[in-house]
């Protein structure tokens, strides 16, 4: 099953008024809490595991011989507090979406980084490429979210936190940065095709051009959308070049809530 199964609206182009510059393109989903007999925190959660341990270290706990060992190691960097627990599901779910949906190969999620429960790691949130792309093109992703929902009774006022921190943050990402996380990359990669993980391997050699894209997503409830809001994302100057996917989520301090209280119960 894809995420797509949960998607009611795909990437509808943000129509920007006709008087105003437009900087790059925003695209719009909405994204569904249930899609009978399906729930979106039950997908989510089926594939949470794999962004706080990778793959094949999971396997080898479990060929040890104790199963429910590997799977409470795997889990003991769950978050507890709601913040972090409402950032870390953005982040998965970006992550799924960029694979399902933009048809990006996801190389690696900054979350396998953390160290303790309640933590982000620094760094780029998720580290992609377009595959089988000639040459090999790789797709960063700065992902940011609020779980604000209108029932807290305030103007969400997205344009001046959630939206705005995209800009900070690719403001602030600068060539070392860039460096320390294709490092990540060629330290920890992980492509089934032997043949393209070895041309992917060769693209990260020190002197080799190395072509670097940008997309930023926004992940928010879907009851505080407010279109108002938007055209700071196409049109707010920036030295980076990059494209937006703005994810409205139905519920979603509930959605990832109940994520983690899957989780929890297996840990």
């Amino acid at each position: 099953m894809s995420i797509t199964k949960f998607i009611k609206e795909t990437r509808t182009k943000f129509a920007l008024d006709p008087s105003k510059t437009e900087l790059r393109l925003v695209s719009v989903s909405q994204i569904l809490k249930q899609s009978d007999p399906y729930k979106l925190a039950d997908f989510v959660a089926d594939k949470a595991p794999f962004y706080y341990r990778e793959f094949d270290k999971i396997i080898e706990s479990m060929q040890s011989g104790f199963f429910l060992t590997a799977i409470k190691e795997t889990l003991k960097k769950l978050p507890s507090s709601d913040h972090f627990k409402s950032s870390h599901f953005g982040e998965i779910l970006s992550s799924i979406f960029v694979e399902e949906v933009l048809g990006l190969t996801k190389l690696y999620c900054k979350l396998s980084l953390n160290t303790t429960e309640n933590q982000n790691a620094y760094k780029m949130d998720l580290l992609c490429y377009k595959p089988y792309s000639n040459p090999v093109e790789f797709v960063f992703c700065e992902v940011k979210s609020s779980p604000k929902h209108s029932t807290d009774g305030m103007p969400p006022g997205h344009d001046k936190s959630c939206y705005a921190d995209i800009f900070n943050s690719l403001r602030t990402y600068n060539e070392g940065d860039k460096q320390f996380d294709l490092t990540v990359l060629k330290d920890n990669l992980d492509i089934d095709d032997p043949t393209e993980k070895e041309r992917v391997r060769k693209s990260l050699l020190p002197y080799s051009d190395k072509i670097v894209g940008y997309v930023a997503i926004a992940i928010i409830d879907e009851s505080t959308y407010v279109v108002d809001e938007v055209p700071i994302l196409a049109t707010r100057k920036s030295s980076k070049k990059f494209d937006v996917e703005v994810l409205c989520v139905e519920s979603y301090k509930e959605v990832s809530g109940e994520v983690y209280s899957i989780l929890e119960k297996y840990k």
